[in-house]
């Protein structure tokens, strides 16, 4: 069954549910061996907010079993593999003299698990149990266990061995472990849990690392750690090394805490979607629920450089996306609340520190400026009350409510004074440099059709208009009064309170008589000279359904252009453009025709608010059941999907994307 109840929930669902992250292995495919530092088709894991990842080999690759592959660093416009494997485990008999070949083992399992990296392997009387995880925003820690299954005793020694790519600084020995230096003060390095007798490196590119020889009895184990780190600055590094013994002499505590943190993730993810009905169901979809999550969390970043609070970046896997953008942010916010209320509250905060004297929130902003500086040439759709409000009622926190209203006040304001350009109520998206590119990129919808034909305006200087009144930003900041109510109300700001909700009445009057039109049965941009249609139909014309903004009998005709097959529902569901559109072109269009998630979200969610909650949740169904690979399957999520061939297009391991998903859960 697709949908689950309260009633259903009562009885035996939790004990049917596999609530341990040991139930969903390798949700995600992240094996496979980088060629070279710039191989982008190979997926990594990361966790807590850390600059970098590792693979898995694949079970064929018999030359790389024993290893984590990589690390990839996770930098803007120049993410890279450091090499094959910069750990690689390595196996002395101190008896024979002979080095003990994994590449010769019997490989028992090669797991990804949610939060951990798992290899075992048989070879000459030895188990290797490697594990690797992640222990803050800077480090991974790794563990080996080797059991000797022999009734004999062996005497090993255990260690170490990678190499690095030759467009990659040279490996340098140093007490105990080793560094590669990677740009300006950025460095990656390695330590170990053991006093090795020698480190040596061969050509500068590779090294090796033995411990002291080790007598291990007949069944009994030996277990070393080693811990590798990408840092920004010196300070960083000597913070990291002061804090490496302690990850050492607990470790075993440390891969406890990590199992626990991420059981507890899946735990909530199944029992809060049993306590109510849901668009989707994870007792059908579980593994898509897991992998959504697992998503977001591998696009964690922590403070670093220009981003001052952690949050979760668009996607590891594109390049160019490494910073942390405004929608995207909301939209995260929101979705990971439940799991990490203090990443979903500091991904918020992440913005505001980049809100000018004004109110204005940048676009997007980066870790490291002197390679892209922050876009202050448009703010993003004003979304982030919700994710206060939303975060509110997930945590209670109403000191994170008492911190935000201000700032959220004040951006709120910023848009009627710069984006309202006739002064009538109503805004349009702009720019702060007059360009219409910048306009675009504001609605987040670059190249929508509905603006093809908009000019720019001068409403003051550095503030510019589009010509065009768009209904979804207002129906947006229709929401956004309401949220602001609701959110003084909870502040005791009771006046306060109730000119939000004034004002919010008299948006909503004139979106829906103004941009609602009844011959067609659907919302439009209009234009700012004489208020006339903007008619084309996107996605911008049932935010009125999200935000609950629209009439019932609007809601009902809007509906009908939505579940019509010939324009919406299509194979995929919500396209950014109806199919029917001369300039429908879901395979290069970007937003003039991909399923974007998040837009197909608001579509479900606004036809369950109507009222029209069977249809929302077939709609669900058909969107993750008719995705390719999105369900049941180790695939990416994908940015976007085509409308027609339900293909992934553009960038895998989105994050709004994921988020979506889990928001449907």
């Amino acid at each position: 069954m697709l949908f689950s109840s309260c009633e259903e929930a009562k009885g035996n669902k939790e004990e049917e549910l596999q609530l341990s992250r040991k139930n969903y292995p390798n949700v995600l495919n992240l094996k496979g061996v980088p060629t070279d530092a710039h191989t982008n088709n190979v997926w990594a894991f990361s966790d807590q907010g850390a600059w970098h990842a590792f693979s898995l080999p694949e079970e064929k690759d018999k030359a790389n079993y024993g290893s984590f592959i990589g690390p990839y660093l996770l930098r803007q416009e120049l993410s890279n593999w450091i090499g094959k494997s910069l750990l690689q485990l390595s196996l002395f008999d101190v008896e024979t003299q002979k080095e003990i070949y994994l590449k010769d083992a019997k490989l028992i399992s090669n797991t990804f698990y949610p939060g951990l990296l798992k290899q075992e392997l048989e070879v000459e009387d030895l188990k290797v149990d490697l594990q690797l995880i992640f222990v803050d925003g800077r480090s991974a820690l790794t563990k080996a266990v080797v059991t000797n299954l022999s009734s004999t005793k062996k005497v090993l020694q255990l260690g170490w061995k990678g190499t690095v790519f030759e467009d990659q600084n040279t490996i340098e020995r140093e007490a105990n472990g080793l560094s590669v230096k990677i740009a300006k003060e950025e460095n990656v390095g390695i330590t170990f849990s053991f006093e090795g007798e020698h480190i040596t490196t061969e050509g500068e590119r590779s090294y090796k690392y033995l411990s002291r020889q080790q007598e291990l009895r007949a069944q009994t184990n030996w277990t070393e750690s080693a811990l590798i780190y990408y840092t920004f600055s010196p300070e960083e590094r000597k913070k990291v090394l002061a804090d490496t013994q302690q990850y050492f002499m607990d470790t075993e505590n440390y891969f406890v805490q990590n199992e626990n943190r991420w059981n507890t993730y899946v735990a909530k993810l199944f029992q809060k979607n049993l306590q109510k009905e849901t668009l989707l169901s994870v007792e059908k979809y579980d593994r898509l629920a897991v992998k959504a999550l697992v998503t977001l969390m591998h696009n964690w970043r922590s403070e670093a450089g220009g981003v001052y609070h952690q949050g979760i970046v668009p996607s590891y896997a594109a390049k160019y996306f490494q910073g942390l953008w405004a929608w995207d942010s909301w939209k995260h916010a929101v979705a990971i609340a439940p799991f990490e209320p203090e990443l979903a509250k500091d991904q918020i905060r992440a913005m505001f520190d980049y809100q000018d004297e004004e109110g204005m929130i940048v676009d997007c902003f980066y870790r490291d400026e002197e390679i892209e500086k922050p876009n202050w040439r448009n703010t993003k759709a004003p979304l982030s009350a919700w994710a206060v409000e939303q975060v509110y009622l997930e945590t209670a926190d109403i000191d994170f409510v008492r911190e935000m209203y201000p700032k959220l006040v004040k951006y709120h304001n910023w848009w009627y004074e710069n984006r309202d350009h006739d002064q009538n109520g109503l805004c349009e998206y702009g720019s702060t440099d007059g360009t219409r590119i910048a306009a675009a990129w504001e609605s987040g919808m670059d190249n929508a059709v509905r603006f093809d034909h908009a000019k720019i305006v001068t409403n003051k200087n550095g503030a510019y208009s589009l010509n065009q009144e768009s209904v979804d930003l207002n129906a947006y900041l229709f929401a956004e009064k309401q949220q602001l109510s609701f959110l003084a109300s909870e502040l005791g700001l009771v006046d306060e309170a109730k000119d939000f909700k004034r004002g919010a009445s008299k948006v909503a009057t004139d979106v829906k008589n103004m941009m609602f039109d009844q011959e067609d049965g659907f919302f439009y941009d209009i234009q700012l000279e004489d208020k006339s249609k903007v008619k084309v139909q996107g996605p911008e014309g049932w935010t009125a359904l999200w935000t609950q903004l629209a009439e019932k009998e609007q809601a009902e005709k809007v509906k009908e252009i939505m579940l019509d097959s010939a324009r919406f529902y299509t194979s995929l569901p919500f396209p950014t453009l109806s199919a029917a559109h001369k300039d429908f072109n879901p395979q290069r269009g970007y937003w003039r025709g991909p399923v974007w998630l998040d837009q197909a979200y608001f579509a479900i969610d606004g036809l369950a608010k109507y009222g029209y909650v069977q249809e929302a949740k077939e709609a669900a169904q058909k969107l993750v059941d008719n995705a390719e690979g999105l369900a049941d399957t180790s695939v990416p999520i994908h940015e976007n999907y085509h409308p027609l061939s339900n293909k992934g297009l553009n960038a895998p391991h989105f994050s709004w994307s994921a988020a979506h998903i889990l928001m449907l859960f």
